[in-house]
């Protein structure tokens, strides 16, 4: 199945004042666990053929990258017809297009050594394991996808499309693209380890599982925000989120005027999509809040309450609580009650 995604430390004095409750410990010590986690350069390999990749090639590369070779070749470059020739020449016709070697280029010089990204993803999967224990950790691979996909998942496969992090030097091309500021201001390598936790946790606990009710939408994107709390302590909340600095502190600054909004205009248990969707969606902004304001508040302040119902039950521990469907019993047993 795939998963497609475009796509905090900060403000530790400030929730002295919001809440009185001590947090838990999600920085966990992990230098003992050891995983086996391959790292592959699909673009590298890729384009390291040129214009003479053959069937033998072909072979070559399903037979290494399996199920990601597949798909690459089905969503990505979009290949109808899996016979080893047919795929050959239409790769050919891939990397031998001039926009497409502009951008190969582009990205191999950004990303000509990937192992910082490499280590930061070894240790993200060695917290994965300490709370996952006995589940598989993902294959690594980049690619480059001609603009199309961040983040792709498929059977223990975690895709990273490079050309979707070319960083703010070549914002030029994404607006070109039409794709709006907010979204590519975060298409810098900073984000590439956070996306691929959402991506993964995407692949794992389906949005289209959960109910159509705004706060069961909120408490979904906030265990989603706890997730890569436990998985990456050291990333910062701006980062988590994707809000700058002045956004956050908005957010902690008017926490408690958020909720309130929330519950005078009886708008958690809303199921109509077109009345809560603004609080879980990504934008410039929330519509209806001031300029300032960040978009997806609601998914903010579900991670509020994630944190207040962990910090609340200190034996529950990440597995239960992500498997936990009833939106309403978290909110019941967080005791969460932002401070004015």
């Amino acid at each position: 199945m795939i998963k497609i995604k475009f796509y905090l430390q900060l403000f530790t004095s400030m929730l002295l004042i919001t809440s009185c409750v001590r947090e838990k410990k999600t920085n966990v010590d992990v230098s003992g666990i050891t995983i086996q986690q391959s790292f592959l350069n699909f673009d590298k390999e890729l384009f390291s053929y040129g214009d003479t990749i053959t069937e033998e090639n072909i072979k070559q590369l399903r037979q290494k990258y399996g199920s990601f070779f597949e798909l690459y070749c089905a969503r990505i470059i979009r290949i109808h017809n899996n016979e080893d020739q047919f795929t050959a020449a239409e790769l050919v016709r891939f990397v031998s297009d001039n926009d497409v070697k502009e951008i190969h280029r582009k990205t191999d010089s950004l990303y000509l050594n990937t192992n910082d990204i490499r280590e930061k993803l070894l240790n993200v999967f060695k917290h994965y394991a300490y709370y996952f224990q006995g589940k598989p950790v993902p294959k690594i691979i980049t690619y480059i996808s001609a603009f199309n996909y961040q983040i792709i998942t498929a059977d223990s496969v975690l895709g990273i499309g490079l050309d979707m992090y070319l960083g703010e030097n070549n914002a030029a091309i994404y607006a070109s693209l039409d794709i709006p500021k907010y979204m590519f201001r975060r298409f810098t390598k900073d984000y590439i380890v956070s996306d691929c936790i959402k991506g993964w946790f995407q692949s794992e606990y389906e949005i289209d599982s959960v109910k159509s009710e705004l706060l069961s939408q909120m408490i979904y994107q906030g265990k989603l925000l706890y997730y890569t709390d436990v998985l990456a302590p050291g990333m910062a909340d701006t980062i988590k989120t994707g809000y700058t600095k002045e956004q956050l502190d908005w957010c902690v600054k008017n926490e408690s005027n958020i909720w309130a909004f929330f519950i005078e205009q009886k708008l958690l248990y809303s199921t109509v999509v077109q009345e809560y969707v603004k609080f879980i969606n990504d934008g410039p902004t929330t519509n209806g809040f001031p300029k300032e304001s960040p978009s997806k508040i609601g998914a903010w302040i579900g991670w509020q309450i994630i944190k207040a119902y962990m910090n609340n039950n200190p034996d529950m521990t990440l597995e239960p609580m992500l498997k936990e469907k009833d939106a309403q019993k978290i909110l019941n047993n967080s005791n969460y009650k932002p401070k004015k």
